[in-house]
């Protein structure tokens, strides 16, 4: 029962994958086919999310964010354009040499500009895309690539947008901490996936 999931998996994954490469425009008598671009970039349906629907993948053991890192997620799956994706985390990381902790929210302080996401909350878990945007629903905004978005002990729903379907991008993690060098420990995370 397995193989004929995994089978049926991967010919969905496959035919996701061939569908966000092309946009197909009808004109008058002609087809032109045309690369995706910005109007494959809507934002994902993230009502399965919302509606806490089960994901097509959870994780099968949370995995450690190292604090003194910027780890990226196996997504196993790959990351295409459309999915939507909740990352939960729970522990605490060590911020300096002296042991100091924190948890996954970080302080109650700001952090200044100067710091990977600035504005939010110093020490807290976040992550970011190195293709493509993220929708943040909780924050009603897109975090463009590269720039860090709050995840936290619960990041909600986020959609993976793509506007250049061929990119495949990586999920990363790390610690809102302009100096990670001291660090140590780290979050546990579980990511959920749906396509």
């Amino acid at each position: 029962m397995r193989a004929i999931a995994a089978t049926n998996t991967g010919r969905l994954r496959w035919a996701r994958r061939a569908l966000a490469a092309v946009t197909v425009v009808l004109t008058g008598s002609a087809m032109v086919v045309l690369p995706a671009g910005p109007a494959a970039a809507a934002l994902p349906d993230l009502s399965s999310c919302v509606n806490r629907v089960r994901p097509s993948y959870v994780d099968a053991e949370p995995w450690q964010a190292r604090g003194n890192y910027t780890d990226a997620w196996r997504a196993p799956y790959g990351l295409y354009h459309g999915d939507v994706l909740r990352i939960r985390a729970s522990g605490t990381t060590r911020i300096d040499y002296w042991g100091a902790t924190r948890g996954v929210w970080g302080d109650l302080e700001l952090a200044p500009e100067g710091w990977p996401m600035p504005s939010g909350y110093k020490y807290m878990l976040v992550a970011r895309i190195t293709e493509g945007m993220i929708w943040h629903d909780h924050r009603n905004r897109y975090f463009q690539k590269n720039q860090w978005f709050p995840v936290g002990g619960d990041s909600e729903c986020l959609g993976v947008v793509l506007p250049d379907p061929t990119k495949r991008p990586k999920l990363e993690l790390g610690i809102n901490d302009t100096n990670i060098s001291d660090n140590g420990g780290g979050p546990y995370v579980t990511v959920q996936q749906w396509w």
